[in-house]
């Protein structure tokens, strides 16, 4: 695991070279594992750390909120403003999407070429917090303008995650759009993050997104966390070596998939 690690971050690097400068955009949305990074990717314990090394973005926007989830309730409303670092009903990725459409609105600038959103935890660890979220009676149809559609009428998990990708597709047409399933941890079974999981997934490749399935193809485990922290330093959230592992394996899948122009 060490050798892949090094061969990892070898390669980033290598990527650098090949995208400095390219004047590539990408906005991150997500929940505490992407904002633990902070605004300016500085903090080792976050993944973006990784992302801002590499240099394959010269611009990276972070809308991420710990605290956040995929999946809306019956009392949540469109609301840019509203600021929580914790579980609430208006601490959702829908209103980060709001909050980038907004931004990039008003400085009227160029689209991202990426957005990438990364959540998905505490949808997971609080779902009891989310009464809906395992249902599928508020199928998302296909609309000429999904913004007319509600978030408080959409309150599963599978309806939220297309709400969220119609509406990205809708008012950034020619972005990429990459979903990230959340990471094993150790508050909840590695099933339940399996479900929340497989939903992110169906419901993202329903509307076109790439989706990068972290909790099978990284190498952080639920009884590795349980046990004794190896990636993460309470059981969640990543510490550096984590952070660097996750890191990499997404600039990995972003080399994969080839969504930035080389040089």
């Amino acid at each position: 695991m060490a050798v892949s690690l090094i061969l990892l971050v070898v390669m980033h690097f290598s990527l650098a070279k090949a995208y400095a400068g390219n004047g590539s955009k990408i906005a991150v949305l997500g929940d505490s594992m992407t904002w633990i990074g902070g605004d300016s990717c500085e903090n080792p314990t976050g993944w973006t750390h990784t992302l801002r090394q590499s240099r394959l973005f010269d611009d990276i926007d972070i809308f991420a909120r710990s605290g956040a989830t995929w999946t809306n309730t019956t009392s949540t409303i469109a609301d840019t403003s509203f600021y929580s670092e914790v579980l609430h009903d208006n601490n959702v990725i829908y209103n980060q999407v709001l909050r980038l459409i907004e931004k990039y609105d008003e400085e009227g600038v160029s689209d991202p070429d990426c957005i990438m959103i990364f959540a998905g935890a505490n949808d997971a660890w609080f779902s009891d917090r989310r009464p809906g979220i395992f249902n599928c009676v508020d199928t998302v149809m296909t609309v000429t303008d999904p913004m007319i559609i509600s978030p408080d009428m959409v309150t599963s998990l599978c309806g939220s995650v297309k709400l969220v990708c119609d509406i990205l597709r809708h008012r950034f047409p020619e972005s990429s759009q990459i979903l990230v399933t959340p990471l094993q941890m150790s508050k909840v079974s590695a099933d339940i993050t399996l479900k929340v999981s497989d939903i992110i997934d169906r419901a993202g490749r329903s509307r076109g997104c790439v989706v990068l399935r972290a909790d099978q193809e990284t190498a952080v485990r639920h009884d590795d966390e349980v046990n004794h922290y190896k990636y993460t330093y309470d059981g969640v959230h990543t510490n550096p070596q984590g952070a660097a592992h996750l890191g990499c394996y997404i600039l990995n899948n972003i080399k994969r998939l080839k969504i930035l122009k080389t040089e």
